[in-house]
């Protein structure tokens, strides 16, 4: 239930740092021709600021004793494990759709109230209808930047889009697209992708015109600062008069995209 796109973006340990501020480079400037004598030409990089918020994500259950005293003991394991699982699998989800502002990650398909804050330009927002033979070239010549990147960029789409990339099938009845798969990660042809429940189906017909679909881009270009570890504890206390164990963990981190236009972002088209 947890998708690796959390293991995969750009991670930050800062154990006991608070919010800050992460600049990138919007675009640069161009040289010109100048004349002898003259000043030179104007050519100042235009800055853009990402705002990395401090949140706390935590995670609760219960077990009674008698599981841990009389059940098979990874049964009691995974109730103990289960936290982190839980921690997680939120954080996972917010990469993509964090709504931002106090106490909340910025995700990929964040889009500010004033358009001219956007770190990634809501006009570059690709539009498909149905998932076809032309797809992944559209997807993939459609993004690009000034930035440079650090690794190669990965699709993060919905397990029902990646199926639809799967039966394909072209006139002749052959496979369009070849897909390696590897848990919720492989290939498309070679490109790299990552399976995500936080993404909507473009191939449902429940995803309405105007969801945000899919995901195109480096993951370094998402930056997630780890204020601390995952803290996991366990209490036989609380209440200790029904035998109930508690676990509880919680984590603070934060995230938000760091480079301008660090992803192409797809979204349902109106039929």
């Amino acid at each position: 239930e947890v998708s690796s796109l959390v293991d995969r973006v750009k991670a930050i340990p800062l154990p006991g740092g608070e919010s800050y501020t992460r600049g990138y480079v919007k675009g640069y400037g161009e040289g010109d021709y100048t004349e002898e004598g003259a000043n030179y030409a104007n050519a100042e990089p235009v800055f853009g600021y990402a705002e990395m918020v401090k949140t706390k994500i935590t995670a609760y259950c219960e077990e009674p004793e008698e599981i841990a005293k009389l059940a098979p003991a990874a049964y009691s394991a995974v109730i103990e494990e289960s936290t982190e699982v839980a921690l997680r699998k939120k954080i996972s989800r917010q990469i993509l759709v964090g709504e931002g502002g106090t106490g909340k990650l910025y995700g990929i398909f964040y889009n500010p109230a004033d358009s001219a804050e956007d770190i990634i330009d809501r006009n570059t927002d690709l539009e498909i209808s149905a998932i076809d033979e032309t797809t992944l070239d559209t997807i993939i010549f459609s993004f690009g930047g000034n930035e440079d990147t650090e690794d190669a960029a990965v699709l993060v789409l919905n397990k029902l889009d990646l199926k639809a990339f799967a039966t394909l099938r072209a006139k002749d009845g052959k496979k369009v697209y070849t897909i390696t798969r590897h848990g919720n990660t492989g290939t498309i042809d070679g490109v790299p992708y990552i399976i995500n429940s936080a993404c909507k189906a473009i191939s449902s017909a429940a995803t309405a015109a105007g969801d945000y679909a899919m995901a195109y881009g480096p993951l370094s270009n998402y930056e997630m600062p780890i204020f601390s570890d995952i803290d996991i504890q366990k209490s036989n206390e609380y209440k200790f008069r029904q035998g109930q164990i508690a676990h509880r963990g919680d984590v603070f981190v934060g995230g938000n995209v760091a480079a301008h236009n660090g992803f192409l972002r797809v979204k349902k088209a109106t039929v």
